[in-house]
């Protein structure tokens, strides 16, 4: 079977740094923000009221430094993550990982050359994302492909896309006709 495009690339720290940027979860984040500020607010209620309340001194202190400690973590969280993927990436591939993705009419290939290229079908991507130098394909199994956007040694992104697009309709057509 023929390729439709041919990506080579390879995932620097720069361009790890760049996709995990893409991909983190901003709403986590404020989430854990929201959290924080509540228990702050909580805390700050509770010293206020300690007067009246003796109770409410020994809770206020805790309350205060738990919303400190989430909103802090809150804060690092982003930095924090990508230096762990980061650490694990790195012990996996070294300093830098080539890979070369090819890419059919109804799926892909990932070949690191370390082992057998790792298929995956195109209705598997549930969404993809460009950043300055990257085009991340996200699949259904939280598991992302890179590819550089100056990396296609044959055929263009469009192409990839619009094969990608095709796949997915035939699938709910068929996932149609059997229900």
């Amino acid at each position: 079977m023929e390729p439709i495009a041919v990506n080579r690339v390879t995932i620097t720290r720069e361009l790890f740094a760049e996709s995990h940027a893409a991909v983190f979860s901003h709403r986590r984040r404020k989430m854990l923000l929201c959290c924080g500020i509540v228990f702050l607010a909580f805390g700050l209620l509770l010293l206020a009221v300690q007067a009246r309340f003796p109770v409410a001194s020994a809770l206020c202190v805790p309350a205060l430094l738990s919303g400190v400690i989430v909103v802090v973590w809150a804060l690092t969280l982003e930095k924090a993550e990508l230096k762990k993927k980061y650490k694990a990436f790195r012990r996996r591939n070294g300093d830098a990982s080539q890979r070369v993705i090819t890419c059919y009419r109804n799926h892909l290939t990932v070949d690191t050359g370390t082992g057998e290229p790792v298929q995956i079908d195109y209705p598997d991507i549930r969404e993809h994302k460009e950043t300055e130098h990257l085009i991340l394909l996200l699949c259904n199994d939280h598991t992302g492909i890179q590819l550089a956007k100056d990396g296609f040694v044959t055929g263009a992104f469009p192409t990839l896309l619009t094969a990608i697009e095709k796949a997915k309709e035939e699938a709910e057509r068929s996932v149609g006709l059997i229900a």
